[in-house]
């Protein structure tokens, strides 16, 4: 019995040392994993951390993003409006050019009708001339010819009267000889 208690006192001796070992390792075990749970702890901490920084930085760039997209809304809603008013004033514009040219145009028209009515006027006068000139030559070849009709007729009575001395001259000096 004895041996039987050293055994059972060995074999309990060496079931607590295993024991004790084996609560030494898993003791060693849990706080070797306890240290990595911190690890992991401290890791989702730092992760959630940047997850939130992540999500407000989201939220910030959304937030001017959204305040972009209104900027270049209103942009473009000032860029339309200008579009339109420079294509009134481009109207307006063409409109004005298109009446001044009507407005030259009629007065282009009216001088010419002005400048035909005198050049009317002109070859009316021009005719008036051409009559003038043609009656004032034919006055003048009739005074010409009136002229030496005359001449002709005064040299005729000239060489006649001459003629009626030189026979009356003659016929004195033939009754004087006599």
């Amino acid at each position: 019995m004895n041996f039987k208690k050293v055994v059972i006192v060995a074999a309990t001796v060496g079931v607590f040392f295993s024991a004790g070992l084996g609560v030494k390792s898993l003791a060693e075990n849990f706080w070797a994993g306890h240290t990595d749970v911190e690890t992991i702890n401290s890791s989702i901490d730092t992760l959630t951390s940047r997850i939130q920084e992540k999500k407000q930085n989201v939220v910030t760039l959304t937030n001017e993003l959204g305040q972009a997209r209104i900027a270049v809304s209103n942009f473009n809603d000032q860029l339309n409006i200008a579009r339109q008013q420079l294509e009134q004033a481009n109207h307006d514009k063409e409109t004005q050019l298109q009446q001044k040219v009507d407005e030259i145009n009629q007065r282009i028209s009216e001088g010419n009708q002005r400048v035909a009515e005198k050049q009317r006027e002109v070859d009316a006068a021009n005719q008036t001339i051409n009559s003038l000139n043609q009656q004032i030559s034919t006055l003048q070849n009739q005074v010409q010819n009136n002229n030496n009709q005359a001449l002709s007729d005064v040299q005729a009575t000239r060489s006649k009267a001459v003629q009626a001395v030189q026979q009356t001259a003659d016929s004195s000096d033939s009754a004087i000889s006599k």
